[in-house]
């Protein structure tokens, strides 16, 4: 992902549509969108008694 944007950036790629655009249907193409969730959600389980009024186990 950080060389598609470095990429972007330097104007290498040429797109037809909004760079921020293209990086979410990219992001949403890849493993990283689940990992990224998957990873969040671990985070809120382990550390539910921190946020009890965001997140509890049964609300996600």
């Amino acid at each position: 992902m950080e060389n598609v944007v470095l990429q972007i950036v330097d104007e290498e790629i040429n797109l037809c549509e909004k760079p921020r655009k293209y990086l979410q249907k990219l992001f949403g193409q890849t493993i990283y969108k689940s990992e990224v969730e998957k990873s969040i959600l671990d985070y809120l389980h382990y550390n539910n008694y921190h946020l009890p009024m965001y997140a509890w186990p049964g609300i996600i």
